[in-house]
């Protein structure tokens, strides 16, 4: 099959992640974020790419494998139980690989049994809130939240700046699409909040006759604006950000990746690789084989068409389910290689 630059892969029957060709340098960024359509195999790309980069770690650097797909699968791909804490996962010559599946659910309950007294007073505060949207507030239920949560927790696990690289394993693209979009609605609430903070210190300056101190809300809406600063640093920061979106040659989801794309690129974010996955060839002997080619070549040839200016990664079908650590990177290394002449 001639599809433009699409690469030679091995024949059905065999492993096709046995002896993959010669590595190449794989990307530089620090944040490795991998998104795309439900099943494509977001989740093994991601976790591939990790154990992929530990190899050529120093020692004592680490690496940090973090989820935010509330349907986790990261314990399953690496055959690791790991759930709602850091787990390390795998050493190599004294480097260090730790995953993480965050439950943004949890995360966003502490933060309101830790910041609840302090929305309240700011509510108090305010008139610009009547009854109902003061609960709201309280009840912090704007759709998508919890999805903000999970990058605050993951900007905080960064703090000290720990890691050589952080990989991430999105949610769905329709998830990750809501998730964009809310830091900066996250930032228009947080500005709500400051200007009812505003009338309590014009009073306290005019009626008080005394100058207003930082308290406990100035402390809080500050730091909500710094962990806000983060997360769109997280998300946009072009120097330190790489994101590569995976599809498979199939109808919904080559349209779902473009739409997605589009989406990505209208917020910014420094979209640079693409992993087609599951890709068979066509070979002597096999009718399944030749039907799934037939299949697949319109879209391969829209792939290269739609993606144009993209880094093209070819992953072939393999011979079975990649689970587990060894198997894993393998496929890092395939996906690693440059199959873009």
């Amino acid at each position: 099959m001639n599809v433009g630059r699409y690469p030679t892969l091995p024949r059905c029957g065999t492993d096709p992640i046995q002896d993959p060709p010669v590595d190449t340098k794989i990307r530089n960024a620090r944040y490795l974020f991998f998104g795309g359509k439900g099943g494509v195999g977001k989740t093994t790309a991601a976790a591939a790419t990790a154990l992929h980069l530990l190899k050529d770690l120093k020692p004592k650097s680490s690496i940090l494998l973090f989820s935010t797909d509330p349907a986790h699968s990261l314990s399953d791909s690496l055959e690791v139980k790991i759930g709602n804490r850091l787990v390390e996962v795998k050493q190599l010559r004294g480097a260090r690989l730790f995953a993480y599946e965050m439950d943004a659910s949890l995360a966003l309950e502490r933060f309101r049994n830790a910041h609840g007294k302090v929305l309240a007073e700011i509510a108090e505060r305010g008139t610009l809130l009547d009854e109902e949207d003061i609960n709201e507030l309280l009840s912090l239920s704007l759709p998508g939240l919890d999805e903000v949560m999970s990058l605050f927790e993951l900007s905080e696990l960064d703090r000290q700046g720990a890691y050589a690289h952080i990989v991430v394993d999105t949610a769905p693209s329709g998830h990750t699409s809501r998730l964009l979009r809310l830091p900066e609605v996250f930032a228009r609430i947080v500005k709500t909040l400051d200007l009812m903070g505003d009338k309590h210190r014009y009073i306290v300056a005019h009626f008080a006759r005394r100058k207003p101190v930082a308290d406990e809300v100035d402390l809080f809406l500050n730091d909500l604006n710094a962990r806000i600063a983060a997360v769109r640093k997280l998300l946009h920061d072009s120097d330190q950000i790489s994101f590569t979106l995976v599809t498979i040659p199939e109808a919904m989801a080559v349209r779902e990746t473009q739409r997605y794309l589009e989406l990505l690129r209208e917020q910014g974010v420094p979209v640079r690789d693409l992993i087609v996955n599951r890709v068979e060839q066509e070979h002597e002997g096999c009718t399944y084989c030749h039907a799934r080619v037939r299949s697949q070549q319109p879209w391969l040839k829209e792939i290269e068409k739609k993606f144009r200016g993209l880094k093209f990664h070819y992953v072939p079908l393999m011979a079975k389910e990649v689970r587990g650590i060894d198997n894993l990177k393998k496929v890092g290394k395939l996906i690693s290689d440059d199959y873009q002449s």
